[in-house]
C-alpha cells in the first residue's frame, strides 16, 4: 500500500498545498488505526471537493474493512479520470486486486488488461493477470503471462509457483515439479512452493513425497493459507 499511497502523494498533493496535503495524510494515517473513521472522513472531504486524493482514500479505508466490491469501483473510477503515470498504474492493478478480493477475476482482469496497456511487460500487472486468469480456469493464457513475466525476473518465486500450478493443472506433472524445485533453490522457505511441490507430486503417484512437502509446509506456515492447505491435504491422504 505504501507505493500506491506516495503515488498519489506525488499526483495529487504535492501540488495542491498545505491544507490539501495535511488533509491526505491524515486521512491514510486513520486507514490502519481507525478505517471506520478514515472512510467518514474522506466521504466528508470528498464531497466538500476533496478529489481523486479524498477518493484514493476512502477506496484504501473500504478495502481494509473488507468492502472490496465499493474499493474495487472507486479504484476503477479513479483509474478511468487519469492521464497515463506512476498513479494510474496503482490505481489499475489496486482495482484488479479489490475485484479479486471480491471474487470476480473477470473484471480483476480488465483492470490488469489496462495497466499492460499502459505499462506493457510491468512485471506486477502480468503476475497479477496471471491469477486472475488462472482464477477464471484460464491456464494457458496464465502461462502465457508467466512465461513472459519469468524472462524478465527468472528468480521471481510467486511467478515460479504459479507456474507450477498451471502446469500441474494443465497435466504437465514434471514441469510443475521442476518449477517447484527452482522456486524453492531461490527460496527454500517458501510455504507455498512446498505445497504446489506436493500437489504435483500427489497426481503424480509420489504419496511419500507429498507427505513430506505438505507436512514442511505446515511447519512452515501454521495455522497460515499455504500450512491449512497442506493441512487439509494431509488429512485426505489418510482418508
Amino acid at each position: 500500500m505504501r507505493s500506491v499511497i506516495l503515488a498519489f502523494v506525488l499526483a495529487f498533493v504535492s501540488n495542491a498545498g498545505m491544507a490539501q496535503n495535511a488533509n491526505y495524510r491524515n486521512c491514510v494515517d486513520w486507514v490502519e488505526v481507525d478505517p471506520n473513521r478514515a472512510l467518514q472522513d474522506s466521504e466528508g472531504w470528498r464531497n466538500a471537493g476533496g478529489g481523486l486524493a479524498a477518493r484514493h482514500c476512502r477506496a484504501l479505508a473500504l478495502a481494509t474493512l473488507g468492502d472490496f466490491g465499493q474499493a474495487a469501483q472507486e479504484s476503477q473510477s479513479i483509474a478511468a479520470e487519469m492521464p497515463p503515470s506512476e498513479a494510474r498504474l496503482d490505481a489499475l492493478i489496486s482495482a484488479g486486486e479489490y475485484f479479486m478480493a471480491a471474487g470476480d477475476p473477470y473484471s480483476a482482469r480488465q483492470q490488469f488488461d489496462l495497466a499492460l496497456i499502459d505499462s506493457p511487460n510491468n512485471t506486477e500487472a502480468l503476475e497479477s493477470r496471471a491469477r486472475s486468469l488462472a482464477a477464471a480456469g484460464d491456464m494457458s493464457s496464465a502461462m502465457n503471462d508467466l512465461n513472459t513475466l519469468l524472462s524478465y525476473s527468472p528468480g521471481n518465486v510467486e511467478a515460479l509457483t504459479l507456474r507450477a500450478a498451471a502446469k500441474r493443472r494443465l497435466g504437465d506433472h514434471a514441469g510443475a515439479i521442476a518449477d517447484a524445485d527452482t522456486a524453492l533453490q531461490y527460496d527454500p522457505g517458501s510455504a507455498i512452493s512446498y505445497f504446489e511441490r506436493g500437489a504435483a507430486r500427489a497426481v503424480s503417484g509420489d504419496t511419500n513425497g507429498a507427505r513430506s512437502d505438505w507436512q514442511t509446509a505446515v511447519s512452515l506456515d501454521p495455522g497460515g493459507p499455504a500450512g491449512d492447505l497442506a493441512n487439509a491435504n494431509l488429512a485426505r491422504l489418510t482418508q
